[in-house]
Parts: C-alpha cells; sequence; structure tokens
C-alpha cells in the first residue's frame, strides 16, 4: 500500500445505471435513469447481460495490479430487491448476487471496499444517478427515509464479518436545503450501524456539496470513525466555467489542500469522487497532445491536493467512452499518471 491516502476507483454504472457511462444500454428506448429504464421492454434481460460483461474478475486483477487499495461500490436502494415498493416505483432488479460476487473478487485481489447507497427511495437529489430523475421526494416522506435506513442496516448485518469492508456510505450526494432532515437521517443511521457492524468499520457520511454547513453533522463514538466525502469536481459549476488552466491547476493543487486541512480539523475526510474533466471554454481550441498533458497535469495536482484526506476514489473506474472520466483508459492511454 502506497503512503498517504488510500487510492481507489468507483465501480459507477454497474449496479446503478448511468446512461451517459453506458448509452449503448440505453439505445432505442427514451429512458434516462435506471426507474425509466426498467419500464422498457426487455428491460430485466438487458440489465442482467450487462451485469455480467460490465466487470469481471479480471478487472479486480487490473485495479490491483495497478496500485489501487481500495473500491466504492455504488448500489441503489433496490439491491436486495423491492418487494415493499411504492405504487409508482417500477420493478426494480435487486443485485445483491453481483454484489456478494465483488466482495468476494475484493477480498481475492486485496482490495478494501466502501458500499456507497447511491440512491434513495425517492431520490435524495433529483439526479439521474439516484436512479430517478425528477422531485427529491426522500425529504418529504418518512418512509422513504426508513427504507434508506432499513437497506443500510441489510447491508451491515451482511457484510459486517467481512475484514475489507472499509465503510459504509450513508447517501451519495444529497442536495436539497432541507439539511436538518438529512442530518436526522444521518445521525439515525449511524446511531443503528454502530450496533451491527464491526468496531473500526468506517461511516461516511456526504457533504452534499455544502461541508462548512454540514461539517460536523455526526459525533463519533469510540472504535467507529466518522468521514466526511468530499466530491471535487471542476467542470459543472458556472464559477469554474471562465477560468484559465493555471487557476484549475492552483485550485486542484492548494485550495483543496486547504479545504481538506480545515474539515480534517473536525473528522477525517475523503475525496469519493473526482476525475480529469475540465470546462469546455477551458480546453476550447487545445489540440490532442495538448490535451494529454493538460490531463496528466490536473490529475498530479489534484492527487497533491488531496494528500490530506485518508482517501480518494476516481470517477470512474471504466466507461463506453475513453474519456476523461474512465481511469482504466486514462492509464493505459498515458493521460494519468498514479503518483
Amino acid at each position: 500500500m502506497a503512503d498517504g491516502p488510500l487510492r481507489g476507483v468507483n465501480l459507477g454504472g454497474w449496479l446503478l445505471l448511468e446512461k451517459w457511462l453506458t448509452p449503448s444500454l440505453f439505445a432505442g428506448t427514451d429512458a434516462e435513469d435506471e426507474y425509466g429504464f426498467m419500464r422498457t421492454p426487455g428491460a430485466a434481460e438487458k440489465l442482467r447481460r450487462h451485469r455480467a460483461e460490465f466487470l469481471k474478475e479480471a478487472d479486480f486483477a487490473w485495479i490491483a495490479e495497478h496500485g489501487l487499495d481500495l473500491v466504492r461500490i455504488p448500489v441503489g436502494h433496490w439491491v436486495f430487491g423491492e418487494e415493499d415498493r411504492s405504487a409508482d416505483e417500477p420493478e426494480l432488479l435487486g443485485a445483491i448476487k453481483e454484489l456478494d460476487w465483488a466482495m468476494e473478487m475484493a477480498a481475492k485481489y486485496g482490495l478494501l471496499v466502501l458500499l456507497d447507497l447511491h440512491g434513495a427511495p425517492g431520490s435524495q437529489n433529483g439526479r439521474d444517478h439516484s436512479g430517478l430523475s425528477g422531485k427529491r421526494n426522500w425529504y418529504a416522506r418518512q418512509d422513504f427515509r426508513d427504507r434508506t435506513v432499513d437497506v443500510l442496516e441489510r447491508l451491515a448485518r451482511r457484510y459486517a464479518a467481512a475484514d475489507h469492508l472499509w465503510g459504509i456510505e450513508l447517501l451519495n450526494e444529497p442536495m436539497d436545503p432541507r439539511l436538518w432532515t438529512l442530518i436526522k437521517f444521518y445521525r439515525r443511521a449511524y446511531a443503528s450501524l454502530i450496533t451491527i457492524l464491526r468496531p473500526g468499520t468506517r461511516i461516511i457520511f456526504s457533504d452534499g456539496f455544502v461541508p462548512w454547513l454540514t461539517r460536523g453533522a455526526i459525533r463519533p463514538v469510540p472504535d467507529y470513525p466518522v468521514i466526511m466525502d468530499c466530491h471535487l469536481y471542476q467542470c459543472f459549476y458556472p464559477w469554474d466555467q471562465r477560468n484559465s488552466i493555471p487557476h484549475h491547476l492552483r485550485k486542484a493543487r492548494h485550495s483543496r489542500a486547504k479545504l481538506i486541512k480545515w474539515l480534517s480539523r473536525r473528522h477525517p475526510v475523503i475525496v469519493g469522487e473526482w476525475s480529469v474533466a475540465l470546462p469546455g471554454r477551458t480546453i476550447a481550441g487545445l489540440g490532442p497532445d495538448q490535451i494529454t498533458a493538460l490531463r496528466r497535469d490536473y490529475a498530479e495536482a489534484q492527487q497533491q491536493g488531496y494528500a490530506g484526506a485518508v482517501a480518494w476514489t476516481f470517477w470512474n473506474y471504466t466507461a463506453e467512452e475513453r474519456n476523461e472520466w474512465n481511469y482504466r483508459a486514462l492509464v493505459e492511454d498515458g493521460h494519468f499518471i498514479p503518483l
């Protein structure tokens, strides 16, 4: 294991679909998310085939052979199957057999696992990567939050004895002004999981993209560390669109390090998602060789900026396109040099 943060990748687009990662799976449909996909003809058969083909044992071997320590595995609330689903939910396909297999593969190749509840009932962010685009009904319905705690408890019970279970993330990227609802959920889920998990298992909570407000949301008890997850992208926000390449590199290397240092005074931090994507305006006019050099520089700057975190996991391990989000392709093509 390398000095500094644990280094890893996300296994996104596998047990919870994201159209932009696997567009061919959605071809011929108007679906934008997994809920919509499961309402299309032949969806269950297509999804079973996708899960069988998207990741193989050789992928876990590659991850381990290339110096990574950790895999973050996103799952939906339907991972166990949804016999108690709401009337407006499609019949979502459980994925617990695939998750069991992933845990076995991680153990075989010496990888730690962070289980990440990526999609909650009703959606915690209204984005496609929660499984359901549109409204954020998770905040309005207590039964949705109850179901979320239930699936976290079931995951904890199933894998508590696995010594390579590094941690469980309570909820991915919640985005809503109703922060007190979120914080109360975090505290309830933490109080429940520490009665189930093996001592030392980390419980991770998302900053909700407002770390200065969610910092300290959970007060840890001995033997059950609490870690904040920050997702640090510089390609989406309006304030990043007009920034120059030197500005982006300084922000990645210095500003991110300062943020992590400040947050870490209260609790450890992981960078659960990051990439080498930059705004289109920033890279407009660059040639292929310049793009390659910039990706290397930006990857290096971010790795230096995240040195004070306890772990980072790149988004994503793989995708259909060999682009700035595809870790394996970036490494194979010489666009990303791990430090």
